[in-house]
């Protein structure tokens, strides 16, 4: 019975990272309006706001990870989306800047336990060999969310009001249901071997701590994951100030290169997933790494929109390459026990998304957008170093992937 059982769960959470995209991206992206139009806040306050949230989603995702592994994915995922609901319903209730302040937080904290726990999850749930593919799919509905809910919040006239706020409280809380009643109709779920022995968690929450602190695999792909990350995280934000100074049509380029990042991932996906799983993973990163460069020194030498979107399509390609195989690497050395705490570990990589834009604003700044184009992608050259050099030097990484990808 769990052999069918378990892949319309496999397929729920899936889909439930398109479903939740879609919500988020009718209200995120427009935050700072809402902030603004509803509130009145000032432009400090609001980036306070919006900034400090990245802080809460790192230590959210490691927690949430991390417990998972001592109390049962399950009880943790319905939490944290039960979280999320509370936190939109809050921005849709909230008049003062303090209510503001905690919805954030609490949208943060509980939003950021579901990308690793359900991926956690959906190691627990499938074999190994189809991992990468049901990653690729999670991938591909995240984007799709993405590439259409901002169309959608424009066209029902929802961008910045309130009421986005509380339909994506709805649409978070059937999600939730829908979950629910799933998880009770597959009572079969995996259970981590952690969670069902019983008390002494903070013994072994401690223990995981140490696991992931001590593991020279996983701290290196952290490592890598970071400099990645810091090119690709927050490229429109890089895009952004370049395009605002040196062109006179820079918002229109931006949104027609976002976009172009948006289609390419959703339309190659699938069919790029089929290369991606005939490489080992540190292949496939190597490769993506190499063309996030391309596409860096795409734009770096543009001088037209068609130029600037034909380098988003490169950079796309790269994403799409590395996306998933980072996902199968830290499934393929996390231990059963402590799966959880390794996929909330890869969130640490998030920090990425405020070096990149640091750096390469102070690049920018001295230098002009050529270099800051060309600085920031070398970070990708330093990540495929990293996996070249020293992901094939760590006892074991090498050898498990292999192994696990039926190479021998």
């Amino acid at each position: 019975m769990r052999a069918s059982r378990t892949p319309v769960l496999a397929k729920l959470l899936v889909a439930g990272a398109g479903i939740m995209s879609l919500a988020n991206s009718v209200t995120i992206p427009f935050l700072a309006v809402f902030l603004r139009r509803e509130l009145g806040l000032e432009p400090a306050a609001v980036g306070l706001v919006i900034g400090s949230s990245v802080f809460f989603s790192i230590a959210a995702g490691f927690l949430g990870g991390t417990l998972s592994d001592h109390f049962g994915r399950v009880p943790v995922l319905l939490a944290g989306l039960a979280g999320v609901v509370v936190s939109f319903a809050g921005f849709a209730l909230a008049e003062h800047l303090a209510a503001v302040v905690a919805a954030n937080a609490a949208l943060a904290l509980s939003s950021s336990v579901f990308a690793p726990v359900g991926k956690a999850l959906l190691g627990d749930l499938l074999p190994e060999d189809t991992r990468v593919r049901w990653f690729s799919h999670q991938y591909l509905a995240t984007n799709a969310g993405y590439a259409i809910g901002p169309l959608l919040g424009v066209a029902l006239g929802l961008s910045g009001a309130r009421p986005a706020f509380a339909a994506a409280a709805v649409v978070y809380g059937l999600y939730l249901g829908a979950l629910a009643v799933a998880v009770r109709v597959a009572p079969a779920v995996p259970v981590p071997r952690a969670a069902a022995e019983g008390p002494r968690a903070g013994e072994r929450f401690l223990g995981s701590l140490r696991a992931v602190a001590t593991d020279a695999r996983l701290l290196t792909l952290l490592l890598a994951g970071l400099l990645l990350e810091s090119v690709q995280l927050r490229i429109s934000a890089l895009l952004a100030q370049d395009l605002d100074l040196g062109f006179a049509n820079g918002a229109r380029i931006l949104a027609a290169v976002m976009t172009a990042n948006a289609v390419t991932v959703v339309a190659f996906q699938l069919l790029a997933a089929r290369y991606v799983l005939r490489l080992r993973p540190v292949t496939a990163i190597t490769v993506g790494g190499l063309l996030l460069f391309a596409g860096m020194a795409g734009f770096a030498f543009s001088v037209s929109l068609w130029h600037f979107v034909a380098a988003m399509v490169v950079f796309s390609f790269g994403e799409v390459f590395i996306v998933p195989s980072e996902f199968a690497l830290i499934d393929r050395i996390a231990p059963p026990a402590d799966r959880g705490a390794y996929f909330g570990a890869q969130s640490f990589t998030q920090l990425g998304g405020f070096a990149g834009p640091f750096l390469g604003s102070l690049l920018l700044a001295g230098w002009g957008g050529t270099v800051m184009y060309l600085g920031i992608g070398s970070l990708a050259l330093a990540a495929v170093a990293v996996y070249l050099v020293l992901g094939r030097r760590i006892p074991g990484l090498r050898r498990r992937t292999e192994a696990a990808s039926g190479i021998h």
